[in-house]
């Protein structure tokens, strides 16, 4: 591009290897402000105080190759990149629940069949596999039961504003202390409502209960309507049957009635039998599935009062940083991409930077001290001592 458009001639090597420097830099400004964090010297950045503040977190997935390897995949495998987003937002208090009934996407039935899919096409299901079935002509759509028009009436969900990112290939431990730094440098604890929104993985509640333990945890409600579509489904005697299972109880958890969808699971349980001791089961068997389902709805009951996360105006899905891990991976992570861990970090950082809004990559460029040419030697100890 740099050659069609400015006719400058650089090699993609070369531009790599400037990138990994700038991610460089920028990781060592992030692990500075972490440090400042943990010695309590960290100061926020941000005079205003946000209305609405919303940290939501989960892990994306790169390629990467052994410890030494020159380019190319040599002993590569796939690890963990962990991504936070940090959002700001506009939204109001209410006196009753802005929008008490399931919304109409979660009531069309080819819409949720896809969605619960490319969820367990990602991993986000853990071992829960969503077999591609052909649907019969009658039940591609579900009928909308009602109209959204409280969503515009009342202005929910919260209006998303400035969005910033944190990203590292580095343990939760680490991890966890790095997002809690840009709250504070963005002001968060002072915010009028905090929400920490996520899926509801054991690293992530960890973090939350460490670091953010005064913002009011939400568990993400689409891996919610994923679990029990795939225990209805699991289930049901017909499509009808499953689909009518499905609906009841994902109106029932988004009206906060989890607890009667954790009996009705468990009468299912105790219908099925108990798990076989020794016995491997499929992953589609019943028992599987709703004892998953089951203990995945049991794990995160606290996390689910949804009716009143819409009266405090706050989101409950973690859209926002499903949506940002798929713009990192358009950078990370591909058949043909296989990364040293260091470099992977660093492109992390630049790619974090691009990805928020509000210019920091922009003022680290100006205020960045680099020559105007450079050379690059091989790493001999001609070059080392260049």
């Amino acid at each position: 591009m740099l050659g069609q458009l400015a006719e400058v001639t650089i090699s993609g090597r070369q531009v790599g290897r400037i990138t990994e420097e700038i991610g460089q830099e920028m990781a060592e400004k992030r692990d500075l402000k972490t440090n400042q964090f943990q010695d309590k010297t960290l100061a926020s950045a941000v005079i205003g105080v946000p209305r609405v503040a919303v940290v939501e977190m989960d892990g994306g997935r790169f390629l990467a190759r052994g410890c030494g390897s020159g380019p190319g995949s040599h002993e590569a495998s796939w690890k963990e990149d962990k991504i936070a987003c940090l959002v700001t937002m506009g939204g109001d208090l209410f006196d009753r629940d802005p929008h008490p009934e399931l919304p109409a996407c979660f009531r069309d039935r080819k819409a949720v069949a896809k969605l619960v899919r490319g969820l367990a096409a990602q991993g986000a299901l853990g071992d829960l596999v969503e077999e591609a079935a052909e649907e019969d002509q009658a039940a591609e759509s579900a009928p909308a039961d009602a109209e959204d028009t409280a969503v515009d009436e009342l202005e929910w969900p919260p209006r998303p504003l400035v969005r910033t990112s944190v990203a590292t290939t580095q343990a939760s431990e680490a991890f966890g202390p790095m997002v809690a730094a840009e709250a504070r440098a963005r002001n968060f604890d002072r915010a009028e409502r905090k929400a920490f929104v996520a899926d509801g993985g054991k690293w992530i509640w960890s973090i939350q209960k460490v670091y953010f333990p005064k913002y009011t945890a939400i568990n993400d409600f689409i891996h919610v309507v994923s679990y029990v579509y795939l225990a209805a489904k699991a289930v049901g005697s017909s499509a009808e049957a499953h689909w009518d299972m499905y609906l009841g109880w994902a109106t029932a958890c988004w009206q906060g009635q989890v607890e009667t969808v954790i009996e009705e699971l468990t009468h299912w349980q105790k219908r099925l039998g108990p798990m076989p001791e020794g016995l491997e089961l499929p992953k589609s068997d019943p028992r599987q599935v709703v004892s998953k389902s089951l203990t995945y709805l049991e794990n995160n009951r606290t996390r689910m009062n949804y009716p009143e996360y819409r009266r405090q105006g706050l989101p409950t899905m973690s859209g926002l940083v499903e949506s940002l891990i798929k713009q990192f991976n358009y950078r990370v992570k591909g058949t043909e991409k296989s990364w040293l861990l260091e470099n992977a970090e660093s492109i992390l950082q630049v790619r974090a930077a691009l990805l928020s809004e509000d210019e920091r990559l922009e003022r680290h460029m100006d205020g960045r001290m680099c020559l105007p040419f450079r050379r690059y030697k091989r790493d001999t100890d001609e070059g080392k001592a260049a």
